[in-house]
């Protein structure tokens, strides 16, 4: 993909005309021309009106092709994890749900159960593959965690403002019995200025600044080492989060109707506007071709041989922009969003 010829406010009147621009193939099919334009979004910011494409940023170094920073490109999983968390809400009795992000990213499928159990994997793995170090792992999960916790609480909040679920994170705390048992509770207002505290001062101790330091540096365990020993100290063993879900169910249950039938509809609107381009490209297509056939029989008659002219010919001929402006009525008029 050339992006030489591409500048912020440069508007591009239409696909075929972005094609030549960035030395690419025209396509056809829908999801392969969604292939290209998410190609593009590596290299720059753009807008679409019908078929008018305007530039509004280039990046000075192209995104990795997993890259979030955009966060319009959260929306292609936001849809799968409100369809997935909907559909395993609609099965759970109550109003209220909680659980760990972990657990609630494993519930998805976005990371399989070896994702959260990162001490075990780091034994097994050095077992199995001498070439995977500490750094590598650690790494893994830097990068993975902030692109996972991005597209996450990108579909809560979604899910939030059409008002489908409420959420929080709290504070849970554990401590023993006598008996050496655990049992989890939400932290009282105590309990969580007890862990703020002690989160405060472990940072200090660290001569750190904030938890991105700690989890940039690699520090992480090290840094929840500290935390627990200070929390020992008010018998609490240690804490962690969760997220909890408030929903109404028959609210979910109708959402999910929606949904389907608002993918079926998506599905069909897709194959319907491939059929219609395509017919667009045969239809011109056939006339240039039966034009210029007739054209050719035209002029070279034999008994008028050299003596006609094609301003005389009076076959009807498609515009060479006919393709083009097809397309564009086919964004406009049957499109949906």
């Amino acid at each position: 993909m050339n992006i030489d010829k591409l500048s912020v406010g440069l508007i591009i009147k239409n696909y075929k005309e972005l094609c030549t621009l960035l030395d690419i193939k025209v396509m056809t099919s829908t999801n392969s021309k969604k292939a290209q334009f998410k190609e593009l979004e590596r290299y720059c910011i753009y807008t679409k009106q019908g078929q008018k494409i305007t530039i509004v940023e280039i990046f000075q170094t192209p995104l990795d092709k997993e890259d979030l920073r955009q966060e319009g490109n959260n929306t292609k999983y936001v849809e799968h994890v409100k369809e997935l968390l909907l559909h395993k809400l609609s099965e759970t009795e109550g109003y209220k749900y909680t659980l760990t992000k972990d657990r609630l990213l494993n519930l998805l499928g976005m990371v399989n159960p070896s994702y959260l159990e990162k001490g075990k994997f780091k034994k097994m793995i050095e077992k199995k593959d001498e070439r995977i170090k500490n750094f590598d792992i650690n790494h893994f999960y830097l990068r993975a965690n902030d692109k996972l916790t991005k597209i996450l609480f990108s579909s809560l909040n979604s899910l939030k403002n059409r008002f489908l679920i409420n959420y929080r994170e709290i504070d849970i705390v554990v401590r023993l019995d006598i008996n050496g048992i655990e049992h989890h509770t939400e932290a009282t207002e105590a309990e969580t200025l007890l862990i703020m505290n002690a989160k405060y001062n472990t940072l200090v101790d660290m001569g750190l600044n904030s938890l991105m330091q700690v989890i940039f540096k690699f520090k992480t365990d090290e840094f929840y080492r500290g935390v627990n020993k200070l929390l020992n100290i008010d018998k609490i063993e240690y804490s962690y989060k969760q997220i909890e879900l408030i929903y109404n169910k028959d609210n979910v249950i109708n959402e999910l109707s929606l949904l389907e039938l608002k993918k079926h509809k998506k599905d069909l609107n897709d194959k319907v506007i491939d059929t219609i381009n395509v017919n667009a490209k045969n239809t011109y297509d056939k006339n240039i071709k039966e034009y210029g056939v007739k054209l050719d029989e035209f002029l070279y008659s034999d008994h008028i041989l050299g003596k006609q002219y094609e301003s005389r010919f009076k076959m009807f001929k498609h515009k060479d922009d006919y393709t083009d402006i097809q397309l564009e009525l086919a964004e406009w008029l049957i499109r949906i969003d």
